[in-house]
């Protein structure tokens, strides 16, 4: 399947669950807004080590701030990746405890082997043992690999700010929204993601 094709079914079934599950205003919106392709948030020049470091450092912290550190890591990653330490990853932004995870994950030599192809392979058991036993890295860090690098199409991001805030905007209780929506609740957090930014929604 093509991902225009999966973006414009993902959309379809939306509507439809919306519509089922008598939640208006979602629907609403749903109908109002472009469709979202999940292919187009995918950064494909990123390796597993780049994107969890990168990931983690969105941890916690605005949008903007996680771009301005990512940008001097990344540089500092391309440009030294021998020479770099706990202080000079600290130097870049990051706190005590984000250096040492980005240093761990760095100096990890069992993720260089593993590829988008390898990962796509694994049970959702499987990858979460294998990630979750990295330091730094928690259930919403292992969502978002999930949604933006193996490219999950059914994972709501519980926990998530932005998406409890635009849950609690178009929905009466945050319970059990997602079931509603399973198997593309990637694609419902990226509606909700994007409902934030949305002129419909401010």
């Amino acid at each position: 399947m093509s991902h225009a094709i999966e973006a414009k079914q993902a959309h379809t079934f939306l509507l439809i669950a919306s519509k089922k599950a008598h939640h208006e205003s979602f629907h609403a919106f749903l109908k109002a807004v472009d469709i979202i392709s999940l292919e187009s948030r995918i950064d494909k020049s990123l390796s597993l080590k780049h994107f969890l470091v990168k990931t983690i450092i969105s941890q916690q912290v605005s949008v903007k701030a996680a771009a301005s550190i990512w940008s001097k890591v990344k540089n500092l990653l391309d440009h030294h990746p021998l020479g770099i330490s706990i202080d000079l990853l600290r130097d870049q932004g990051l706190s005590k405890p984000k250096a040492s995870y980005v240093l761990g994950i760095m100096q990890d030599t069992e993720l260089e082997k593993l590829s988008i192809a390898d990962l796509k392979k694994l049970s959702l058991g499987e990858l979460s043992q294998s990630l979750l036993a990295l330091k730094g890295v928690g259930p919403w860090t292992l969502g978002v690999v999930r949604m933006f690098y193996v490219q999950d199409t059914d994972v709501f991001l519980e926990g998530d700010l932005g998406i409890n805030k635009a849950l609690e905007h178009f929905f009466k209780s945050k319970k059990n929204i997602g079931k509603h929506y399973a198997p593309y609740r990637t694609y419902l957090c990226l509606y909700l993601w994007k409902s934030l930014s949305n002129e419909t929604n401010k």
